[in-house]
């Protein structure tokens, strides 16, 4: 090859160039890590005063709970595998083969097992038929052997059009909404296929949504089992992440906003803060932001979206009763259900039934959680930790485009409702003086675009994150990496410019 088609390097010392990392989440340390193994000078900035995103925990009687992400699926290995990089392989736990429950009404069933995203693996089972009917079950069961496309789905579509056609309405409303709710706080007729990690890719395989739903989760494991997490929770995966950055010489920045990217002449950029000052200069800036940050950093196609908000409240509740598991790991709860039939204790909270007649309900009966995670009961290890009798619950309220019941609420107002709420989702009365502590956490979550363009950001700025890779570890770790390796791609692509040798003075935060 004649020395002139040689590629031309940016940089002889990746030392000298500087990528900034805007968002200190898992997707922004994630990238971080890869993008200084490189050499390149890295600065990580985070508004919040601590690192971690949804990765948050706080104390609850004395033991730290999960506020945010409490685990990662494992299928394919992705997360265990970078796991393993860190030092945390043996710290992975598994739950426990409880199974999780639908509430619908006042009817609480357990899922179906080995399904995904609701969609029953085994839609003649028991356990389906008590949830679809027999007609329901036997109009799922036809799947297999349909059409594998249907012109009006098109190429990427929602999950409620593909599920009511080929599975039904049934499955779509007393299985698939609930969990689509619960799990990714989206109706399903906002939430595209290609969304749900694995899915789209074992549909197309497989030909068949039940033939999915059986190769993403094993048919023998119980439902919701197709996940892991750290012992005594995920916040581990952020201190040995912050302490690799750390010894791979990232500069961070914890409690700095960026409010502004100013573009420069040659390709370089400046951070600023609110005030126009500068913070930082950088080659190149890679942004784990939620996507609406993004849109008011750079220029993007589309318009920035609505951010639905969702409220975590645990309760750390001393009560044997719980020690049975009355709803296995956790329930998904269906808007305007009520306490269990048939499943209630004496207690004020559980004795007024739904008027079954009419279907309505007194709104003072409703349950507003949209979920409720059994802790002690889905983790054997987070059990362990507590003393014997001791039980955390913790559930999460705002449905898709609904805020949360509990937002504008005092915190003992909060706490109330919650405790309610419990005790008429496990049909177990829960007094007031059982609750031993309790927490609550609110969070701002991208709502989903049915139309959201493919985004290109400018040339040196790459996107992370879950509204850019998808929802969960499983898609974010590996989506993060990408975008590191592909911006560092890019940094070395481009030929020096000779304002690069001179360094800028930068104004930093004290």
């Amino acid at each position: 090859m004649p020395a002139s088609e040689l590629p031309v390097a940016r940089f002889t010392d990746p030392a000298n160039r500087h990528i900034a990392v805007v968002g200190g989440g898992i997707s922004g340390l994630v990238a971080a890590r890869e993008l200084a193994k490189t050499g390149v000078r890295v600065s990580i900035w985070e508004q919040e005063p601590t690192l971690g995103g949804r990765i948050r925990a706080t104390e609850l009687a004395g033991v730290p709970a999960d506020m945010g992400a409490e685990a990662f699926a494992s299928r394919g290995g992705t997360v265990a595998c970078y796991l393993a990089e860190l030092g945390l392989a043996k710290d992975i736990v598994y739950p426990a083969p409880l199974g999780s429950w639908v509430l619908a009404g006042d009817q609480a069933l357990p899922l179906p097992r080995g399904g995904a995203i609701g969609i029953p693996a085994q839609p003649l089972s028991k356990e389906a038929r008590r949830h679809l009917g027999i007609r329901g079950s036997l109009r799922a069961a036809i799947e297999p052997w349909l059409p594998l496309r249907s012109a009006k789905l098109g190429e990427d579509p929602t999950i409620a059009d593909l599920v009511s056609t080929r599975l039904g309405s049934r499955v779509l409303e007393r299985l698939v909404r609930p969990v689509t709710l619960g799990v990714y706080s989206s109706d399903p007729e906002k939430l595209r296929l290609s969304a749900v990690p694995g899915l789209d890719a074992a549909y197309q395989r497989e030909r068949s949504l039940i033939k999915a739903a059986k190769k993403l989760r094993q048919a023998s494991s119980a439902a919701g089992g197709a996940v892991a997490a750290l012992s005594g929770g995920m916040t581990p995966l952020i201190r040995a992440l912050e302490a690799e950055i750390r010894r791979l010489g990232c500069e961070v920045h914890p409690g700095v906003e960026v409010a502004e990217l100013r573009s420069r002449d040659h390709g370089a950029w400046q951070l600023c803060d609110r005030n126009g000052a500068v913070l930082t200069r950088a080659d190149a800036v890679l942004l784990a932001v939620p996507e609406a940050a993004a849109h008011g950093l750079v220029t993007l196609p589309g318009e920035a979206p609505e951010h639905d908000e969702v409220e975590v409240i645990a309760l750390a509740v001393e009560n044997s009763r719980l020690d049975t598991a009355p709803r296995g790991t956790g329930v998904l709860i269906a808007a305007g259900s009520v306490g269990a039939r048939g499943q209630r204790e004496d207690s004020a909270a559980l004795d007024q039934p739904a008027d079954q007649a009419s279907g309505n309900v007194a709104k003072e009966n409703l349950i507003l959680a949209k979920a409720l995670t059994h802790v002690t009961a889905k983790w054997p290890d987070r059990a362990a930790a507590r003393p014997s009798g001791q039980h955390v619950l913790r559930l999460s309220y705002g449905r898709a485009g609904i805020r949360p019941e509990t937002l504008e609420l005092s915190d003992a107002a909060a706490f109330e409702r919650a405790r309610v709420d419990a005790e008429q989702i496990l049909g177990i009365a829960i007094a007031a003086e059982q609750v031993v502590d309790r927490a609550r956490q609110r969070w701002h979550i991208a709502a989903p675009s049915q139309n959201r363009p493919n985004v290109e950001a400018p040339p040196g700025i790459a996107l992370s994150g879950d509204w850019v890779h998808g929802t969960g570890l499983a898609s974010v770790i590996p989506g993060a990496l990408k975008a590191a390796q592909e911006l560092f791609a890019w940094l070395i692509a481009e030929p020096v410019h000779p304002c690069h040798s001179e360094p800028e003075s930068e104004v930093r935060p004290e």
